[in-house]
């Protein structure tokens, strides 16, 4: 049975599934852990039967950040979804119905259906994509670089998540092209981090590639080896290894506006230098991949071993040691319950308290059954990627705006937002409130959303531990044998670890980009980049920037989506620059600051623009230049298809 084709799309790869082993008695076994909301999705995929969207199967609204795998039905009636997979599942192996394709007027309805609530109709195409109904990149696997354009080179710096995503587009269009990485291997951040606790803070189903999903995730929240160990997979199954520039580094780029190239200089092993021509070149560095130290009085004269968390090495050992961990951000809530007990000590310094939300799936291991069913179970994959999609995206947006009538602007912004406070403290105070004097130093101030929100890996009850002291004094100066604060004490350590983030603000640095008239340094300062989407700046034609200002997500969710929009996006222009056989695309000036008003105006009146609290999302002029203040769908349409009309055009 099938319904009208959504976006073109072809049923995903379900076929690929079919054609694998039948799962036998373990998919029975599995689907008695199946996540059931999931589940009737799939059902409905399998049969076309919409009895199972009706009142009786409908699974209760998530609530609190929880998804819990039985839906909230009654336990008769999550048997009965299990019979009925069961029974549909073995009726499609064998061949006697086939997939049930829904049209788009379905596809709403049964996204609203699963997650509980009316959904809008702009989001059916958009999650047509994630769910594998639709091809994101439909068209792109005709490409083929013209006869005429044969020397056609594209450039680019960085090979992690965003350069990684790029490069498998670029081989999918068989467009020549080549990588220059600093590291000697791929990985980006997730090379350079190997901090104890290292992991990712959004859901492992969402941190992935929509067109390479991993079904074998070990946990919910994957740690840094498991996500590395992805990576690599990832480019050895797209050949894109063969195209990186290992251990070399972009001092600058120079545009040629005679050639119509850029000419880059690039430094490689032992420090010989090389001048490269490309026709593109684009920055897929992201905002977060030099580590920021501050400046203390002594730095240099601690006796043991200093270093950032983005500069741990292996071979480290703090068993028995005593550790001082300088932040108390998402690398520090990661790495203190970690080396906690391990440890002899570990002092943290706090400058400021952070919220962090319970979530029972951080450290949940993923089963075997369910690894099953996300590899065997047509479409099953794709509609459980979606809940998350919207629980941890858009759906929070709205709560992140400010009420300009709230009468308690000082602890949060909206009434949303003070429940998010009121349950958050509820929080805390349970697990520290046996201590009053460190619950004052626990809860934060400011509204939730304001910073940065963490997951708790067990921090607060970590802090409450006899070996592991939190610190609030500031930070005066460091001197052999341990760390003294402003009240004059000297903390005494054999470890120094600065959990101090990195240098969000300095994009490109220190890179020296040299457009049609300028250095891209000094059109944006020390710390107030901006692009047109967050990837193209007027003067410089045929330079693009991936995970560049304002496109972090501050809102949850994974910046690996927002990546694959820019991908997207960016290799529409590439198409249109061969195709039009076009040897230059430049931003125009007055679509690009209109661009960038917006987003200032957007911000004004977001939560990232409270003056109650630091954040590194925000410049010292007090502007928000890292995140995006979209909500998904609205960039989703802005990035669908490059708009030439928004670009000056120079043709060969």
């Amino acid at each position: 049975m099938r319904g009208n084709a959504v976006a073109g799309g072809t049923g995903g790869s379900a076929a690929d599934i079919a054609d694998g082993p039948d799962p036998g008695d373990d998919l029975e076994r599995a689907l008695r852990g199946a996540h059931l909301p999931t589940l009737l999705m799939v059902l409905v995929h399998l049969t076309g039967d919409r009895r199972w969207l009706s009142e009786r199967y409908r699974p209760a609204r998530p609530r609190g950040g929880r998804d819990p795998d039985d839906g909230g039905l009654p336990e008769d009636v999550q048997q009965e979804i299990r019979d009925g997979a069961l029974a549909a599942v073995h009726r499609w192996r064998s061949g006697l119905t086939e997939l049930f394709v829904p049209s788009r007027s379905d596809l709403a309805e049964m996204m609203g259906f699963t997650i509980g609530e009316e959904m809008s109709t702009e989001y059916v195409d958009m999650v047509a994509e994630e769910i594998g109904l639709a091809d994101r990149d439909a068209t792109w696997d005709r490409l083929v670089v013209p006869q005429g354009r044969s020397g056609f080179r594209v450039l680019v710096i960085g090979a992690g998540f965003s350069g990684l995503c790029l490069a498998m587009k670029l081989e999918r269009a068989r467009i020549p092209y080549s990588i220059i990485e600093k590291n000697e291997d791929l990985g980006g951040t997730w090379l350079e981090n190997r901090y104890p606790g290292c992991g990712v803070d959004s859901p492992s189903h969402l941190y992935q590639f929509s067109f390479e999903p991993n079904a074998h995730w070990p946990r919910y929240y994957s740690t840094r080896d498991d996500i590395h160990g992805y990576l690599l997979d990832c480019a050895d199954r797209y050949g894109v290894r063969d195209h990186i520039r290992f251990g070399t580094e972009v001092r600058g780029a120079s545009w040629d506006a005679g050639t119509h190239t850029w000419q880059v200089e690039v430094s490689g092993p032992g420090g010989t230098g090389e001048q490269l021509t490309a026709d593109v070149v684009i920055s897929a560095v992201g905002q977060l991949n030099r580590p920021s130290r501050p400046s203390f009085e002594g730095a240099d004269s601690f006796a043991g071993p200093a270093l950032h968390t983005a500069e741990w090495t292996p071979s480290l050992d703090v068993r028995g040691k005593r550790v001082a961990v300088i932040g108390t951000g998402a690398s520090a809530m990661q790495l203190v319950p970690t080396i906690a007990g391990v440890a002899e000590q570990v002092t943290v310094f706090q400058r400021s308290p952070q919220w962090a939300v319970p979530n029972p799936d951080y450290i949940r291991a993923v089963s075997e059954q369910t690894r099953l069913l996300l590899d065997r179970l047509p479409f099953y994959s794709g509609w459980y990627r979606y809940r998350q999609f919207w629980l941890w995206n858009d759906h929070i947006h709205p709560t992140l705006q400010i009420d300009p009538d709230w009468p308690h602007p000082e602890r949060s912004i909206n009434a949303a937002n003070e429940a998010h406070r009121v349950f958050l403290t509820r929080y805390i105070t349970e697990l520290v409130g046996h201590r009053p004097e460190l619950l004052a130093k626990c809860l934060p101030t400011y509204p939730p959303y304001g910073k940065r929100m963490l997951m708790d890996n067990g921090w607060f009850t970590t802090v409450c531990r006899d070996d592991v002291e939190l610190v609030t004094s500031p930070v005066e100066s460091i001197r052999p044998g341990g760390v003294v604060t402003a009240d004059g004490t000297e903390h005494s350590a054999d470890v120094l670890v600065y959990a101090t983030g990195f240098d969000a603000h300095r994009m490109l640095w220190p890179m020296r980009i040299t457009g049609r008239d300028s250095d891209l340094h000094e059109v944006w300062g020390e710390d107030d980049a901006r692009a047109y989407l967050g990837m193209a700046v007027p003067g410089f034609p045929n330079f693009f920037t991936l995970y560049g200002p304002n496109t972090n997500l501050g809102h949850g969710g994974s910046v690996v989506y927002h990546t694959e929009l820019q991908v997207r996006y960016v290799m529409g222009m590439l198409r249109a620059m061969l195709d039009r056989d076009l040897a230059a695309v430049e931003v125009r000036r007055d679509v690009h600051d209109d661009y960038n008003r917006r987003v200032d105006e957007a911000h004004a009146r977001m939560i990232w623009s409270h003056r109650g609290m630091d954040t590194w999302y925000r410049n010292r002029a007090g502007r928000v230049v890292n995140n995006s203040p979209w909500r998904l769908a609205d960039y989703w349409r802005m990035t669908r298809s490059p708009d030439l009309r928004d670009y000056d055009l120079e043709h060969r």
